[in-house]
């Protein structure tokens, strides 16, 4: 009952009887359009409210719905690159392969007698010449000992270690290195060795020339193929420097490798020299 004595009771109720007296008495008085102009005027500041406020609601969705849009176009724009990605990596496999392939078969066509390995380095010395490596073929792959790795420039150097899986090469340039050679030009003999100093700039040195030798700079040197290791015929790298030792009366030449020894690295692919064909009789 106190609610019913209350003044917000009493305000609310006077009100809607004005509400409801004053309208119906305009009209009986002729004064509705008056009315209706009035509430219409009254009501525009809602109306643009409300018309705003459905419009922001608009953007709203339209903004949700544009970025699901550009997301589900993002997300086909990375799935099209990745696909490009990998195609252009199996392009540049396939041609790397290809070239691997016309190096073994020139190999194969000049050496036709040597029955080749081809392995991939899984690790290197440091310092600035690769000088020696761990390839990854082993015993269980038919390598063995002294056997000779080469690249598609020249020879590398010998197998000195083996694992079941991996085995481990040094290179010409090392001082455990020496092997018989000659040059193309003027078949001058001598046999080529590592050296302690020439190693450091990835040279190696050609001792026991004769003083009387035709050699000279950019003579080409090869495998002579004396010794127990490699066979003739393959190519060693070229003459840089040559100068006369005074105590044994012979020369001494100064040999660059046909490999690039500073760029050798898990990328390079050699080949191991694993055995030559024989005829049967």
């Amino acid at each position: 009952m106190k609610f019913y004595r209350s003044k917000f009771f009493i305000i609310c109720a006077v009100l809607a009887v004005l509400l409801t007296v004053i309208p119906s008495a305009l009209s009986l008085f002729g004064y509705g359009d008056l009315l209706r102009g009035a509430l219409k005027t009254v009501a525009k500041p809602f109306e643009w409210c409300a018309s705003k406020a459905g419009d922001a609601v608009d953007g709203f969705v339209s903004v949700f719905t544009g970025y699901d849009e550009l997301k589900e176009e993002n997300e086909r724009l990375k799935e099209e690159l990745s696909e490009l990605e990998d195609e252009k990596h199996e392009n540049e496999v396939l041609t790397e392969e290809n070239t691997w392939l016309k190096t073994y078969l020139k190999i194969k066509t000049d050496h036709p007698a040597l029955l080749m390995t081809d392995a991939t380095i899984i690790s290197r010395q440091s310092g600035n010449y690769a000088t020696v490596l761990t390839l990854n073929r082993g015993s269980i792959n038919g390598v063995k000992r002294n056997m000779p790795v080469i690249t598609a420039d020249g020879v590398f150097g010998y197998v000195s270690e083996v694992s079941l899986d991996s085995c481990k090469v040094v290179s010409l340039v090392e001082t455990a290195s020496s092997l018989s050679a000659y040059t193309d030009r003027g078949n001058v003999v001598g046999v080529v060795e590592g050296d302690s100093v020439l190693r450091e700039d990835g040279i190696c040195k050609m001792t026991y020339i004769d003083a009387s030798a035709d050699i000279k700079i950019g003579d080409k040197v090869y495998t002579g193929g004396n010794g127990k290791i490699y066979p003739p015929g393959l190519l060693i790298g070229e003459v840089t420097h040559i100068e006369a030792d005074e105590y044994s009366r012979t020369l001494i030449a100064s040999v660059k490798p046909a490999v690039d020894f500073e760029n050798i690295s898990s990328e390079s692919r050699v080949m191991i020299i694993t055995g030559y064909v024989t005829e049967d009789k």
